[in-house]
């Protein structure tokens, strides 16, 4: 067996909130999920409109005024953040427990301006912490209309963000950085944009293959959360060394260089992102606001009263094995008693439900107390099976020589099939019969295809004609 060491993590059922804050009392405002009245007013006028990257919400007109711009600002749906955040396995965790502040469990909480000015000036991070109303709208976003999502959101986390901070903390980059995550792909390995954007990280194709990731008919490690999460924090530090500021490096992963590049141009050179924010395409112009909103509700969960909802797995840890022969993950799950839609989850990147043969071998992901199992079965599980399926289920016929005529008085010509013509045809044209061409083709049956070329032989009297 071989484990790699760095795929081993354990999945705690212990949550710990990041922070808590002594201003939480200041001009808070709740309101009960009953009385969400801004949600439901606006629910029956969404529009859905394709994104880049999963990045939309809903904002009432008044909200969305813009007067900065010259350009109307476009209305977004978050109808897609549903759609990507997986319901599978999911449970709340001690949902009794009281909110340090008193919020009981259905009270939505908002705060005045001065307030969040307050608590983001109070964020030390290595990427600049801007407030304003574009970063308020997602904070209402994320934070009361689509504050279930964002639960499910922060409770899914605990899968992914200790190897995503692992790989940060060794590249030096900020830890914040794995939110995107959120933004991207509301943590659904399997996410995929309309712009053929997949993966936690939402990385396209192009952009996968430049970075050096496996994309085939039967892997496709932008959905592997360990693959690609290398391949994307090597991306965004590539484009933070392009443009020394990690706002503008996030628009950059977001809709790409050319598009930054454009818009700083138009800007005027500026490379301060809210003065080339207008230049930007729509989407991107949310993409940024709408990571500091999230890095903002990570910080102060408990004081906007959500409570993260964790998923409830049928296991504890898990490992890696490396397998170099071909297996079916139903196969698989059978012999080692666990559910195939397990081995589904645990293993995104496989795509076609098969782990398949390579010289290098392929690391299969499965729960730790099925280690020693798999060891047990291994042999009979890579080798013995194959034999038996195929002594079982093939279909053996003996192959049907080609005959050449005796006479030497017979010469070859050799049809090929036309659009519309049938066996008996030809046999009638050249006057021998349809078993006899069967014979010298080695044919079972009577079926032809067009642009196929049929061995005839005639007498020499009439070869000419």
């Amino acid at each position: 067996m071989e484990i790699k060491g760095e795929y081993f993590f354990v999945i705690s059922l212990s949550f710990i909130f990041l922070s808590t804050c002594t201003d939480v009392k200041q001009g808070v405002s709740t309101v009960d999920l009953r009385k969400d009245s801004l949600a439901a007013a606006h629910r029956g006028e969404e529009t859905d409109i394709s994104t880049l990257d999963t990045i939309i919400a809903i904002f009432s007109d008044e909200v969305l005024k813009d007067t900065e711009e010259e350009q109307p600002t476009e209305r977004f749906t978050a109808a897609y953040l549903d759609s990507t955040a997986n319901a599978l396995y999911l449970y709340r965790i001690d949902s009794s427990r009281e909110n340090p502040y008193g919020f009981e469990e259905n009270e939505l909480v908002s705060y005045p301006d001065s307030v969040y000015r307050k608590r983001f000036a109070s964020i030390s991070s290595a990427i600049t912490m801007d407030y304003n109303r574009h970063v308020e709208n997602f904070i209402d976003l994320y934070g009361i209309r689509k504050k279930e999502l964002t639960e499910r959101m922060f409770g899914k986390s605990m899968l992914y963000y200790p190897y995503i901070e692992q790989v940060l903390m060794e590249k030096g980059l900020p830890h914040e950085l794995k939110y995107l995550t959120m933004v991207e792909s509301a943590l659904e390995a399997n996410a995929r944009s309309h712009m053929a954007a997949v993966g936690l990280w939402q990385i396209r194709y192009r952009t996968g293959k430049w970075l050096g990731m496996e994309i085939n008919d039967f892997v496709d490690e932008r959905r592997d959360p360990y693959a690609s999460t290398k391949a994307a924090i090597d991306y965004l530090d590539r484009l933070h060394t392009t443009y020394g500021n990690w706002q503008l490096a996030l628009a950059a992963y977001n809709s790409g260089p050319g598009n930054v590049n454009k818009a700083i141009v138009r800007a005027g050179g500026s490379h301060d992102f809210w003065r080339v924010r207008r230049y930007l395409p729509v989407e991107t112009r949310s993409y940024v606001p709408a990571f500091l909103a999230i890095v903002y509700l990570s910080r102060y969960r408990d004081e906007h009263n959500i409570r993260p909802v964790q998923p409830d797995l049928p296991f504890k840890a898990v490992d890696t094995v490396r397998i170099y022969q071909e297996i079916y993950f139903a196969e698989l799950a059978d012999e080692l008693e666990m559910e195939e839609e397990d081995l589904v989850f645990l293993n995104p990147s496989l795509i076609r439900g098969v782990v398949p043969a390579t010289k290098e071998g392929t690391s299969l992901v499965i729960p730790l107390d099925r280690i020693a199992s798999f060891e047990e079965k291994r042999a009979d599980l890579l080798n013995s099976p194959r034999e038996e399926v195929v002594a079982s289920t093939a279909q053996v016929m003996t192959k049907v020589e080609e005959t050449i005529p005796e006479n030497d008085d017979m010469k070859l010509i050799e049809h090929r099939v036309r659009r519309g013509q049938t066996i008996g045809g030809i046999s009638d044209r050249y006057d021998v019969s349809i078993d006899k061409i069967r014979d010298w083709n080695g044919m079972r049956n009577n079926i032809i295809r067009v642009g196929q070329t049929l061995k005839i032989y005639v007498p020499a009297s009439r070869y000419g004609r």
